[in-house]
């Protein structure tokens, strides 16, 4: 925290330095120039916003890493590795994107559309909690189509056999996804996962507040 508020005081600071500098250079113009005042007005304004979107640094000391290879997702805080869990990644056919993502949103008691592809041909829209849905209890949402999402499927686990996804089991999936939003300033009271879990039928979207670093790597 100590190092997110210092990484925010220089933010400030710049914002100001910069602030007065547009200034400046908006005095030394013509005065009567409304166009090129409300120019400096709007730079400095995007100026402003940009250098105070913490989002990056708020999100930079907890971030989630999948690795495809050892078929583990791993929780990292600061230089620590928190917690591993076991995963199933995409197959060779369909491997799991590999790259730098934001996690922005969890889905409790997810739908599912069948996406693009030839392995979706025929499949149905499935609502939450069809027998039939392969989502699980949990989805976390990256790059749509692809997920970190649950499954009753454990014996995948370990495994390269998804579509690009990546399965958890769904008691897994529930607590990384609270972790998440409590990580992400969006936290929820335990009173509320308890209403929401209890009905498997209506799908709850949580938007955070701020984005999750996620790595996928090899």
């Amino acid at each position: 925290m100590k190092v997110i508020q210092k990484l925010k005081k220089k933010n400030l600071a710049a914002v100001i330095v910069l602030a007065f500098v547009l200034q400046a250079c908006s005095d030394g113009a013509d005065q009567g120039n409304t166009a090129n005042q409300d120019t400096a007005q709007r730079q400095t304004a995007d100026t402003v916003a940009a250098l105070t979107d913490t989002t990056m640094i708020a999100s930079s000391q907890f971030q989630i890493v999948i690795d495809t290879s050892d078929k583990q997702l791993l929780v990292v805080k600061g230089a620590d590795t928190v917690k591993k869990y076991p995963i199933a990644v995409g197959s060779a056919k369909y491997p799991t994107p590999i790259g730098l993502f934001r996690i922005h949103q969890v889905d409790f008691n997810p739908d599912w559309a069948p996406p693009e592809g030839d392995w979706a041909d025929g499949k149905k829209y499935e609502k939450p909690g069809s027998a039939k849905n392969p989502m699980g209890r949990a989805r976390i949402v990256y790059q749509k189509p692809y997920s970190i999402h649950g499954t009753r499927d454990l014996k995948s686990l370990g495994e390269a056999e998804s579509h690009g996804s990546v399965r958890m089991a769904n008691d897994q999936v529930i607590e990384l996804a609270k972790w998440i939003i409590q990580e992400s300033g969006t936290a929820k009271p335990e009173s509320w996962y308890q209403q929401v879990l209890g009905d498997s039928t209506k799908m709850i979207s949580v938007e955070l507040t701020r984005a999750i670093s996620l790595t996928n790597r090899q």
